[in-house]
């Protein structure tokens, strides 16, 4: 049950994504120099700030909705200066309604009724796939790595909202079906409770969530983290402590080798990311305890943004022990079909940086 689970939020997801794919097959749209600017259903929004007033109690505090504009995986390089600033409109059939962007990029949508019966859309001046948007809850007074589990038990609400009404009645109706409840924000697989990722601005090395004298670890990304929303035993004023990275030095940023480097991909069931050791000038290395079976990987920094090294060409996905595999930028995830358990050591060679390999072995 649990496999097909997954499988219908992948479906539910993938749907989605082909809803704002579609859009590219009609007609061009330009907005000031900008063709097929990212657009969203303005409805899909309008379903976000019902669900907002709806389960207000979550996060009373907060007294409005916004949204924040965050640039997408890829796409994290600083704007140009001769940039045009972020604007936002709301088009429908009368005269565009504009949404003012904040200098950080959080925005509030107004709710405009004329706007919901032309079926609007909710414009940006940027190409489709540079930015993403996203709710974000946030009780005042709090610091910057401090997140409370109230305000992402409503954010979750918010973003649940918003995907129902871009992926349809049908659709919606069917994950309700196989996921035995309508509310996404407490599923269950088995008898698990679903754990829900959000973005960090900045890169993590760990995250805690913290209630009263209780104290646990949660599960990180370079640049998310893993919240028990649906676990009733942590209360709304369950606080969630991140731990920061340390920024980039200017060095680092001039040159990404100089930047951690990690393996990250699937492994032994669940998700894998550790830090590769630098042995000597172009040589990493990392120990692995890993099962029987097939595991999937690839190496790079923090969230793949400034090195991200795959498999050279789709006929060179698989790696074999004891073999220097070739690696390019932003290839396929590698896959290691392993048929005992042990430890591994995986050693990166990038003395020639425009030609890395990557070679895995069994250790005595």
């Amino acid at each position: 049950m649990q496999k097909i689970q997954h499988y219908v939020l992948a479906i539910a997801l993938a749907c989605a994504a082909a809803g704002a794919g579609a859009q590219d097959t009609t007609p061009s749209v330009e907005v000031q120099g900008v063709k097929n600017p990212d657009m969203r259903s303005y409805r899909a929004v309008v379903a976000g700030l019902d669900a907002f007033e709806k389960h207000h109690a979550l996060a009373p505090a907060v007294p409005e909705l916004r949204f924040r504009l965050a640039p997408r995986a890829g796409n994290d390089q600083p704007a140009s200066e001769d940039a045009e600033p972020l604007y936002l409109r709301i088009v429908g059939n009368g005269d565009p309604i504009p949404v003012p962007v904040a200098a950080d990029g959080t925005f509030t949508v107004p709710r405009v009724e004329a706007a919901i019966d032309d079926n609007a859309d909710l414009i940006l001046n940027r190409k489709k796939g540079v930015l993403k948007g996203r709710p974000e809850v946030r009780t005042p007074g709090l610091p910057e790595n401090v997140r409370r589990l109230g305000d992402l038990r409503l954010e979750c609400q918010v973003m649940v909202a918003i995907g129902k009404e871009e992926i349809g009645l049908m659709l919606t109706l069917f994950v309700n079906t196989v996921a035995m409840t309508s509310n996404w924000c407490d599923m269950s697989f088995g008898k698990k409770k679903v754990n829900f990722s959000f973005a960090s601005l900045r890169a993590l090395d760990g995250a805690d969530i913290v209630d009263g004298d209780r104290r646990a670890p949660l599960e990180t990304g370079d640049f998310s983290f893993q919240a028990p929303i649906a676990e009733a035993q942590w209360s709304n004023e369950a606080r969630i402590e991140l731990r920061f990275a340390p920024e980039l030095t200017a060095e680092e940023k001039a040159d990404p080798w100089l930047q951690p480097l990690f393996v990250v991909g699937s492994a032994n069931g669940g998700r894998l990311r550790t830090a590769l050791r630098k042995l000597e000038d172009g040589i990493y290395a990392a120990e692995l305890d890993l099962q029987a079976g097939t595991h999937s990987l690839k190496v790079g920094t923090r969230g793949m943004r400034a090195i991200d090294l795959g498999a050279a060409a789709k006929d060179r996905e698989q790696l074999a022990e004891g073999v220097a595999a070739p690696l390019a930028a932003r290839g396929r995830n590698l896959r290691l079909k392993l048929d005992a358990a042990g430890r591994y050591a995986l050693t990166l060679d990038a003395r020639d940086k425009d030609a890395p390999t990557l070679r895995v072995a069994r250790l005595p």
